[in-house]
């Protein structure tokens, strides 16, 4: 029997040390291929050293988290930014991207007062992003009468290189600081609101959940996501693993998913693994904290969430959006709304199966605590929208028509579509035939431009925000006639 023990636990080892010797040659490969990228350019290497540390500056209030911002900016002024180089790059300050140029730098923490707020909202943006990304948002919530606070999350709005040392603790870190400067700005009792986009859709349900396991801390009245990172893609789970070989010089480069053109004013287009992988252990701690809060009964506490989707999503898992959130939610007065793909007839032909599965899927769900609205093609010969909702409890509500339509050729929402009007500046459809990130379509050769196509092809816009303005303006009513200030 010994013999046979023995002989089994050799095996193990030997299959261990197997597994372990084709993940290092797989990952020593992947290194020598990612030597490959562009070269380096400073906003990559570029450390910075006054950026917030949750672990150092713990004690720091809004104001002063302000005053390190403006500190950290200066920093890039002087170590990243140049006056020459590419004309393309945001990075130079002649250039028609430099973002430095634009009054106000939506890069940084910005706050909106209306006349008289009868409520404040902490908007988080995403990652890889800046403040920009809730501007719209942040302008239709103070059309509202509701005071917002937009923080820079930390590694955001410099230099993609700024992501390396920051850890999903710092993001948390803003959004408290964040919070309770929209408390101390409304006084005690005023309803409370967070809303957040991709990361911070995770950022903010993290912090509600939080506050439902801590008396210290400010459970919101209602929540709004965008694109929420509840459930990430797959490679985030493996990107921590390439730092033991990228922290030899010769595979620096292995510390990158990408290294492209910084031309984006307000979104980073190189992408840290590292960063990846903050955002997929956020996700992760997530799905951990809302199996407890219902399994202890303290989610019933849960308030009410608005959720805009797309079906189509290549950063985040949308049917987990439903199983680790949604699912769990008991109270019904929460809502799901879906951008399903475009079903017209003429792009039918080259649509895979698997979006029209999965929605099959999520319809089939009993939804006891939450709506489920759908915006689909009214018709498969036609571009127009309707929306298709579904009660908590299985009673469905005939199709509302929206006076909206699918784009001509856009084939589906996208992740980073959704908290972005037509008409945005930067990354609209463009008015008067100009030119914008969102409606840029080259065509040519291929391998003659500096970046992938791929970074053109993607929606940057969403045509359906007078919809998802419409239904935000709809779900705060009731939180606002219980202040007293209904209109």
């Amino acid at each position: 029997m010994r013999k046979l023990l023995l002989a089994l636990l050799r095996w193990i080892i030997r299959i261990a040390l197997g597994l372990v010797l084709i993940v290092f040659t797989i990952m020593l490969v992947r290194a020598f291929d990612a030597r490959r990228q562009p070269d380096l350019q400073a906003w990559h290497t570029n450390r910075f050293e006054t950026e917030y540390r949750a672990d150092r500056d713990a004690g720091e209030d809004w104001g002063e988290y302000l005053s390190r911002e403006a500190a950290v900016f200066r920093e890039l002024e002087s170590e990243v930014t140049t006056d020459l180089g590419d004309r393309a790059s945001r990075y130079n300050r002649s250039s028609k991207f430099y973002p430095g140029a634009r009054k106000p730098d939506w890069n940084r923490s910005f706050e909106m007062a209306p006349e008289d707020p009868w409520a404040a909202i902490v908007l988080v943006h995403g990652l890889t992003d800046s403040p920009y990304s809730v501007r719209t948002l942040a302008e239709s919530f103070r059309d509202m009468g509701v005071h917002v606070v937009a923080p820079r999350m930390p590694g955001h709005g410099l230099a993609p290189g700024a992501l390396i040392e920051v850890t999903r603790a710092d993001w948390l870190a803003v959004v408290r600081l964040a919070v309770t400067r929209a408390r101390q700005t409304i006084g005690p009792d005023a309803p409370l609101l967070l809303g957040g986009y991709s990361n911070g859709g995770a950022l903010v349900t993290r912090y509600t959940l939080d506050a439902l396991e801590d008396t210290a801390l400010d459970v919101p009245d209602q929540v709004y996501l965008f694109s929420p990172a509840i459930g990430i893609t797959a490679f985030a789970r493996i990107a921590s693993w390439h730092r033991l070989l990228a922290s030899i010089p010769y595979f620096e480069k292995f510390r990158w998913e990408s290294i492209l053109p910084e031309f984006d004013p307000y979104k980073y287009n190189s992408f840290p693994k590292i960063a990846g992988h903050e955002s997929w252990m956020l996700a992760r701690e997530l799905h951990a904290q809302l199996a407890r809060l219902q399994a202890n009964g303290r989610l019933e506490a849960m308030p009410p969430v608005l959720c805009f989707q797309s079906l189509a999503d290549a950063t985040v898992l949308t049917e987990a959006i439903v199983t680790q959130l949604f699912d769990r939610l008991t109270v019904p007065h929460s809502e799901l709304v879906v951008f399903d793909v475009n079903r017209l007839d003429s792009l039918g032909d080259f649509l895979g199966n698997h979006y029209p599965r999965m929605l099959d899927r999520m319809l089939a769900k009993q939804t006891r605590g939450y709506t489920l609205t759908v915006l689909s093609n009214l018709e498969p010969e036609r571009e127009d929208v309707v929306a298709r909702s579904r009660l908590p409890g299985g009673a469905e509500i005939l199709g509302e028509p929206l006076g909206l339509g699918w784009p001509r050729q856009v084939y589906s929402m996208s992740h980073v579509a959704v908290p972005f009007p037509e008409d945005d500046p930067v990354y609209g459809i463009g008015a008067d035939g100009r030119y914008t990130l969102g409606n840029l379509n080259p065509k040519g050769e291929r391998n003659v431009l500096t970046l992938p196509l791929t970074q053109f092809s993607r929606l940057r816009y969403n045509p359906f925000f007078p919809y998802m303005k419409a239904r935000i303006r709809d779900f705060i009513e009731p939180l606002k006639r219980s202040a007293g200030r209904s209109e």
